[in-house]
């Protein structure tokens, strides 16, 4: 009796199993996709400008590296330019122009021009989170003129121009550190958190032409480059202001966001101010502490680093610990001076991106309650006093004990 209603209960759900085999209801064929691999927005005239580009199906090897069969001549990727009152009116209208239906899920970066970060960018996050086949992933980027005009430019020694931006940024946050690669993600919950603000890096043409032929790029050096500039601050939804590299390097050490960096520095502060040895920052940990003191918030910061001297242009005998601790000391009173211009600009802009609000709640949320209810949080901000702590450790200073201007003098 048993078994037949085991037998029973499997016959009557097998229909039931068979819903759950959804199969490829929505299969699309590759050849009738136009996969972006990078997007850029706009605002004009009241309306969203969205420039796509396509990686070219036709496009093979050409000067600028990479293998594959097709035209030699024809560009590695496409640009379509579209507006529309909504970004998804744009989008739909590429399929009056382009042979194939635009696929977003391969996409790399997303470049926002500054007209659109002053008008506000919430629909664009929300359009990112929200499509199915929107990357939330991508890296975002900010342009002072028109962001559809990045994507144009051609890149040497790579064909996809959206990958080779995204290997521009990782290889820029790993050795160098002025700026933070920021995904829609991360750009989506920083806006959302306490402090309301954001950071995004400046990408720019360093000409005045944009080199958007195949023929153009078969030379040894550009006249007009793709690059990394400043750092764009957003506060709420919207352009607060911009912060210089050497700005942006001071608060990737408030925000410990250094993971190695390259510091220039006089190696006889006593003597001369002139720039003249190089520190490789291999390790870095910052430490944010908020202090209550009667009436503001004290942030003390304290920066804990090792690395490699890498070059000395003066006369020195590196066997003194003397000289080594002068060349320290030297290096903590740049990182110091780094942090305290940042935080200058960062108050000056009135945008918390510190992070100092999400500090705070978390170390003090009776006292962060109480700025939300009476909504004095920007006031709070400008009374902030900083006090930063450096220490730097100079664990090793290469092959040679002595300058080559220290040998040349003997």
């Amino acid at each position: 009796m048993n078994k037949q209603r085991t037998l029973l209960c499997l016959i009557l759900c097998l229909p039931l199993l068979s819903l759950l085999l959804s199969g490829c209801w929505d299969d699309r064929e590759l050849n009738e996709l136009g996969i972006t691999s990078g997007s850029a927005y706009d605002w004009e005239n009241n309306q969203w400008k969205a420039t796509y580009q396509v990686i070219n199906p036709s496009s093979g090897a050409s000067g600028m590296g990479g293998s594959g069969g097709g035209s030699t001549s024809s560009p590695p990727f496409l640009t379509f330019t579209v507006k529309g009152r909504t970004i998804m009116e744009a989008i739909e209208r590429t399929n009056l122009t382009s042979t194939r239906e635009m696929f977003f899920s391969h996409s790399r970066i997303a470049v926002i021009g500054e007209s659109l970060a002053r008008h506000g960018i919430h629909q664009l996050i929300d359009i990112f989170l929200r499509k199915q086949d929107a990357r939330e992933t991508v890296y975002v980027f900010i342009s002072e003129g028109e962001a559809g005009v990045i994507l144009d430019q051609l890149m040497q020694m790579t064909k996809n121009q959206g990958a080779g931006i995204q290997l521009m940024i990782e290889q820029e946050s790993r050795l160098l550190s002025y700026y933070p690669g920021t995904r829609l993600y991360e750009l989506a919950m920083s806006l959302s958190s306490e402090s309301k603000s954001a950071v995004l890096p400046e990408i720019l043409l360093t000409g005045s032409q944009t080199m958007d032929e195949t023929s153009e790029t078969a030379v040894t050096d550009l006249p007009s480059r793709l690059a990394l500039g400043r750092l764009g601050v957003i506060k709420g939804d919207t352009f607060a202001g911009w912060l210089s590299q050497k700005q942006a390097f001071g608060l990737s050490f408030l925000t410990d966001n250094v993971d190695s960096a390259t510091i220039a520095f006089p190696s006889r502060p006593a003597t001369s101010d002139k720039l003249d040895a190089s520190f490789v920052l291999q390790n870095s940990a910052t430490t944010v502490r908020p202090v209550w003191a009667k009436d503001h918030y004290v942030m003390e910061v304290n920066v804990k680093g090792s690395g490699v001297l890498t070059e000395l242009g003066s006369v020195m005998d590196l066997n003194e610990r003397k000289a080594i601790s002068e060349m320290e000391e030297s290096l903590e009173q740049r990182v110091l001076e780094l942090m305290n211009n940042a935080w200058t600009e960062v108050k000056r802009l009135k945008a918390d991106v510190t992070g100092f609000a999400v500090r705070i709640h978390r170390s003090d949320p009776k006292r962060w309650k109480q700025i939300e209810q009476e909504k004095s949080w920007d006031s709070v901000f400008q009374a902030i006093e900083l006090r930063p702590q450096v220490s730097i450790e100079m664990e090793q200073t290469g092959l040679s004990n002595k300058s080559f201007k220290s040998v040349q003098q003997k």
